[in-house]
């Protein structure tokens, strides 16, 4: 009986690891000739975000962006590009600039952007809009909700400025949520 308990515990780990593996595709991108206004100052940029009841895809992307460093215009696809070649964003995303980005994707984003390491689950079947989700929530970086809400303006400023200060000093300071 132990011993195929043993072998049914091994297919599952093995299934679960395989599973979860990049499949190598190119991500779908739609709109993607959309240029994206790059704001340098970041005060310009929460201030314009904070006032959206819902963040889109191209909003958020600019918000990470602006995490980066990155400064020089470029087109939607050109940034989703840009964080596909530094792993922020998964190739098995559905983009487009117009639609609204979901916590777990902000969750993933934020999570692969501070280089974490997360608890087992993470460590064994790799990062996923719903772990990251946990994670960063059991950190303090994101407030409690499921992988597919959408993300308010008011709400992706908080976590960007708690995302920076994860990345500024590793942890985040009087996170109460």
């Amino acid at each position: 009986m132990k011993y195929i308990i043993m072998i049914l515990l091994s297919a599952v780990v093995v299934i679960t690891l395989t599973s979860c593996q990049p499949t190598g595709k190119a991500p779908t991108i739609e709109n993607g000739e959309q240029k994206l206004a790059l704001q340098t100052d970041s005060a310009a940029y929460l201030d314009y975000i904070s006032s959206k009841p819902t963040v889109t895809q191209a909003d958020a992307i600019r918000g990470i962006l602006l995490l980066l460093g990155e400064k020089r215009q470029m087109t939607f696809a050109q940034a989703v590009k840009t964080l596909l070649d530094k792993q922020i964003v998964s190739s098995n995303w559905r983009f487009n600039p117009a639609n609204p980005i979901t916590k777990g994707q902000v969750a993933y984003m934020a999570y692969q952007l501070c280089r974490m390491t997360g608890g087992l689950t993470i460590i064994l079947t790799g990062p996923s809009c719903r772990y990251c989700l946990k994670e960063l929530q059991y950190r303090g970086i994101m407030s409690p909700g499921m992988p597919y809400n959408k993300v308010t303006g008011m709400e992706y400023v908080a976590i960007l400025s708690r995302v920076d200060e994860y990345i500024q000093t590793g942890k985040v300071s009087g996170a109460a949520i």
